[in-house]
């Protein structure tokens, strides 16, 4: 498969990379840094010219995007539209763009979390955008052209990143290995419209 990685220098998006790499397919990664596939989430035409200089792909996994983390009184308009403008509009951007460049059947995958079922403090506007890319996938997934599958894996805080006994959004956190796997199922099955949950 010809497969696509957005955000392939962060923790999920790295291990996806070099996981699929090692499965044989053939792995594009894009990230903000990248000198041959930069791409930035929050500008649709940053999205736009990295697809233009990709061949038609198999799958594409978005595992960028970022929110303000801030408690509720101490935000403001501004802190919300940084995660509407990254992590939500970023990825619904992606879905117009890649809907155009891949394959009959293809797969996109995006990326939210634990947070848009479970409470943390400081994470209002993360879970907000969490929230509302859980509907879009839902509704958008009926729609999309081409019989591409459209699913987000939402996984919870990643060990390593987090220490394996402390608790985040009252869950433990979970291996980046079974992470993995999950976007792997994500874009091999013909399931679309759903949650794919790791907490």
């Amino acid at each position: 498969m010809k497969i696509l990685v957005i955000g392939a220098t962060g923790t999920i998006g790295k291990s996806i990379h070099e996981y699929l790499k090692e499965k044989k397919h053939t792995v594009y990664a894009a990230h903000r840094s990248s000198t041959t596939y930069p791409v930035d989430i929050s500008d649709k035409n940053s999205i736009n010219a990295l697809f233009s200089q990709l061949p038609q792909l198999d799958a594409v996994i978005n595992a960028s995007g970022t929110a303000v983390w801030k408690h509720l009184s101490d935000l403001n308009e501004e802190d919300y539209m940084i995660g509407i403008n990254s992590k939500l509009l970023g990825q619904i951007n992606i879905v117009h763009t890649a809907e155009k460049y891949l394959k009959n059947k293809g797969a996109i995958v995006l990326t939210t979390g634990i947070l848009g079922d479970h409470y943390e403090k400081n994470t209002v506007a993360l879970s907000m955008v969490n929230g509302a890319l859980h509907s879009f996938v839902n509704a958008a997934s009926n729609e999309i052209s081409k019989n591409i599958t459209l699913n987000i894996v939402a996984p919870g805080a990643i060990q390593g990143n987090f220490p394996k006994d402390k608790k985040f959004a009252d869950h433990y956190p979970v291996a980046i290995d079974d992470v993995v796997k999950i976007y792997e199922k994500a874009i091999h099955t013909s399931e679309t419209g759903k949650i794919l949950k790791i907490y």
